[in-house]
C-alpha cells in the first residue's frame, strides 16, 4: 500500500539496485513530507537509497497531502503544476534541484516498476 513501510521498502530496495550516485562529495537528500508520512532519499557517491522518517540534512523537504502526492506518481498532475497550484509547497535551496535534476529524473524513472505494483487505496 503507497507509503506504507512495505512500500518505502520497496522504493528503497529499487533506488539501491539502480546504480544512481553522485560524484564524490556531493551528498544530497530530498525529504518528502505527505500527510502524516515522512521519508527521504539521500544520493551520495556511494550510491541511493530511500529511509523513513525525516533527513538529518536535507536540501530540500517538500510538503503535500495524500490526494496529492497519488495523483503525481498517477500521472493525473505534474510536479510542476502541483506547486505552482500551491499544492506543494517546499522549503530548502531550489538550487540544488536545479543542479541535481537529471539525476532526480532518473530516480523516478527508477520507481516506475513500484509504482506499476502500488495499491493506491488508503
Amino acid at each position: 500500500m503507497y507509503l506504507s513501510e512495505e512500500w518505502i521498502e520497496e522504493a528503497d530496495a529499487a533506488l539501491r539496485a539502480s546504480g544512481l550516485c553522485t560524484p564524490e562529495g556531493d551528498a544530497f537528500a530530498v525529504e518528502q513530507r505527505v500527510g502524516e508520512v515522512v521519508f527521504h532519499m539521500v544520493f551520495d557517491h556511494d550510491g541511493a537509497h530511500v529511509e523513513p522518517g525525516p533527513a538529518a540534512n536535507p536540501a530540500v523537504v517538500f510538503c503535500q497531502s495524500r490526494d496529492t502526492a497519488v495523483a503525481i506518481a498517477q500521472g493525473e498532475l505534474s510536479a510542476e503544476e502541483a506547486v505552482l497550484n500551491g499544492e506543494i509547497t517546499f522549503e530548502g535551496n531550489p538550487m540544488a534541484l536545479l543542479s541535481h535534476r537529471r539525476l532526480l529524473a532518473r530516480a523516478e524513472d527508477v520507481f516506475a516498476d513500484v509504482r506499476a505494483r502500488t495499491d493506491w487505496d488508503t
